[in-house]
């Protein structure tokens, strides 16, 4: 007898949870993207937080042929890419976090693997500005500051799998206790919980997002965007890269001065090289790019 039942379509699916929303991405063999969507974190959590994401992924993938997961989390993940050892902005049980991967490769039957969320942002920007064979870069500042780094065709993970922790070198407030337990981390003077710290420490006439376009002048910007130049600056001169894209969504925010930022990095990094063949790029932006990123690294994982 003929099965004349037409074959499912085969995908890979990138998943990118935040601690606000989670985003989905369907793309097929061919690297097409054949669908985006997102979900509040809160909701997908709920009661269940394994069934949750399953349901959120099955809902998505239910009618293609599922070959590959990966889920990207703002977390410190095991060099295997199957653990997660430290998760401080979700609420989610550690037993369950044990449990999403088996839990997810015996519902849908394939690999499933998890990354750190910045990582995923960059195997983007790499594929979008077409820098495969080049080492590079990728510093993503928001909530907190993200680091990775891209070296010639693979993201580098370090010894244990936690390389890239910028945001965590000793660099900071010494007085001011960072989100992973550590004090005196860079993130606790240059990051965006810094930024609302400093709106929030007194009374402005205008709202947060508008920022950048009325405290320009201020003395605390300027020292601001010089803590970030030094870190790029720093970076840079460590890892000499062929590029470094700086992006996140305080350098998304309106009228942020990205050309000022520039001038600033420069100014730190080491001449006649890395400075005279380094290209500063700015990261692409769209909500999508981390779970787009996710499905990129299924299809590239063997």
């Amino acid at each position: 007898m003929v099965n004349n039942m037409p074959r499912k379509t085969s995908i890979w699916v990138g998943i990118d949870m935040g601690a606000t929303h989670t985003r989905i991405c369907i793309m097929n063999t061919f690297n097409k993207v054949l669908l985006t969507e997102k979900k509040k974190t809160r909701d997908i959590i709920g009661n269940n937080f394994l069934l949750g994401i399953q349901e959120f992924c099955f809902s998505s993938s239910q009618d293609y042929d599922v070959k590959r997961i990966v889920i990207g989390l703002p977390a410190a993940i095991s060099k295997n890419r199957q653990q997660v050892l430290s998760v401080p902005n979700l609420s989610v049980s550690q037993d369950d976090l044990e449990k999403l991967v088996p839990y997810l490769s015996h519902h849908f039957n394939c690999n499933v693997l998890l990354e750190r969320d910045v990582n995923l942002q960059l195997i983007y920007d790499v594929s979008y500005f077409k820098l495969k064979d080049k080492l590079v870069l990728g510093l993503y500042l928001g909530t907190g500051m993200g680091f990775s780094i891209w070296n010639e065709g693979e993201i580098f993970l370090g010894a244990h799998g936690v390389a890239g922790e910028l945001g965590h070198i000793p660099y900071g407030d010494d007085d001011l206790r960072c989100g992973c337990g550590n004090y005196g981390c860079l993130e606790t003077n240059c990051s965006g919980v810094a930024l609302k710290r400093w709106y929030d420490s007194s009374e402005k006439s205008y709202k947060i997002d508008e920022l950048f376009s009325q405290a320009d002048d201020d003395e605390f910007i300027h020292r601001y965007l010089i803590r970030i130049a030094k870190a790029v600056g720093t970076c840079i001169n460590l890892f000499d890269p062929d590029v470094i894209i700086l992006g996140g969504g305080v350098l998304d925010m309106q009228d942020f001065p990205y050309t000022k930022l520039e001038k600033y990095c420069l100014s730190y990094v080491r001449k006649p090289l890395p400075y005279n063949e380094l290209k500063l790029l700015k990261a692409s932006s769209s909500s999508f790019n981390g779970a787009i990123g996710a499905a990129l690294l299924a299809s590239q994982r063997n």
